[in-house]
């Protein structure tokens, strides 16, 4: 299974950084799981939590994630 490594900056008053690997089927599958072990504090639990987080996680000007294949 592939392994994917994601970094996020919190949307907390430090902004701290979490990075994780991830084993999943996919990126879309290893965000979706980094999201309900590291996320959730910020987000709502469910698919429209998902969409902003993926909003912040991907959005060019803000810069807040990253994922790779590792």
């Amino acid at each position: 299974m592939p392994k994917f490594s994601i970094a996020f900056i919190l949307p907390d008053e430090n902004n701290s950084l979490k990075h994780k690997i991830v084993e999943a089927e996919n990126k879309d599958t290893a965000l979706r799981g980094f999201f309900k072990k590291e996320a959730l504090e910020f987000y709502s639990d469910d698919e429209k939590g998902f969409f902003y987080f993926k909003d912040d996680f991907m959005d060019p000007n803000a810069k807040c994630g990253s994922i790779l294949e590792a």
